[in-house]
């Protein structure tokens, strides 16, 4: 899993936010999507997925699966996203196999 880490602050280094992006193509190929989303977010909080609240409690796992599914044809889905609030976390999974992860 690719992890790329951009932060940003205006002026105060106190009040910069991190921002995480991870390649999950591999899960989104095998129809995993949301086990690429844990994997993510677990090594953002650095905690074990068993440890951490559930993903299902915050978005319909089997419904991101199925979004993000590949088509008949191995083909990826074009131009979709979502968007979701997990704890203190935005988290944006986009059809381009990347997973963004972001503090609000």
């Amino acid at each position: 899993m690719d992890i790329e880490i951009e932060s940003q602050s205006d002026e105060n280094p106190a009040e910069s936010t991190k921002t995480y992006v991870f390649d999950i193509e591999r899960e989104m190929r095998n129809g995993q999507t949301c086990a690429g989303v844990v994997r993510a977010l677990s090594t953002v909080m650095d905690a074990a997925p068993n440890e951490m609240k559930p993903l299902h409690s915050v978005v319909n796992c089997d419904a991101l699966d199925a979004l993000f599914r590949a088509r008949r044809y191995g083909e990826s889905r074009d131009n979709v996203s979502v968007t979701f609030t997990y704890e203190i976390y935005d988290v944006t999974v986009d059809a381009s196999g990347q997973v963004v992860v972001s503090e609000e």
